[in-house]
């Protein structure tokens, strides 16, 4: 067996929103309905001009959609195929404030923020893709051992009123005036009409919802504990 580095290889484009079947469909001669190519599944497609693609449906906003992996040299093509597929659709360009929204509303972690050597499955909350009884992989005796001993700290979301200033990165959790965490990743949410934030916070304090503080520009913004996935936690737009 042998490894070989293609990352600049290939490119990858996603295409998500509630007509991301129609857009894209445009563009393939494949069925896109669920039947034929349900969620978390791929097809290698051609895409336009463009063939080998690697067609995930799946993204990272919580919406129906696909991600297009791509070899490199099709990328300016397929760019220019997939906007003119969706001008009738009214397809637009979204940046990263956007893709913050979304992902927090969703309860997406980041990865190195919300996700990183610092923190362990179980904190992370990643239980459920996790099979601590499988043998022989790497980790299992340190997860094992953490689970018997109990977690000291669990990934949170909490929500927050926005300001004129939101939370980003590092900002100190408080509970009755002591700390009890730090915030990972924080956005207004639009959808949810407030702020959100991810944190780590001590397991005493995680409960849903308590009621927490996070340090904003000198002073202490009100804060409280709910349930992940704020914005439609069955994931049914995802499945459309």
């Amino acid at each position: 067996m042998s490894l070989r580095n293609v990352t600049s290889q290939f490119g990858a484009f996603a295409v998500a929103g509630p007509r991301a079947r129609e857009v894209l469909g445009v563009l393939v001669d494949t069925d896109l309905g669920n039947a034929a190519f349900p969620w978390w599944s791929n097809r290698e497609l051609t895409v336009g001009l463009a063939s080998a693609v690697r067609a995930l449906r799946i993204n990272y906003v919580g919406e129906l959609g696909w991600e297009l992996h791509h070899p490199i040299e099709y990328q300016r093509q397929l760019f220019d195929a997939l906007l003119a597929a969706g001008e009738r659709c009214g397809l637009a360009l979204v940046g990263r404030r956007a893709l913050e929204s979304l992902r927090l509303e969703k309860s997406y972690r980041a990865l190195w923020r919300d996700l990183s050597t610092e923190y362990t499955a179980l904190e992370s909350r990643l239980d459920r893709f996790l099979d601590l009884e499988k043998p022989g992989f790497i980790g299992q005796d340190a997860l094992l051992a953490q689970r018997r001993r109990g977690l000291k700290r669990r990934f949170t979301v909490l929500t927050l009123a926005s300001g004129d200033a939101d939370p980003f990165q590092n900002e100190t959790v408080y509970r009755e005036g002591k700390p009890v965490g730090r915030v990972t990743s924080a956005a207004y949410g639009r959808a949810v009409g407030c702020c959100l934030a991810h944190a780590y916070v001590d397991v005493r304090h995680d409960a849903e919802g308590t009621e927490l503080e996070i340090a904003m520009l000198g002073e202490r913004r009100a804060a409280r504990v709910v349930a992940p996935s704020p914005c439609d936690p069955a994931g049914a737009r995802s499945r459309l």
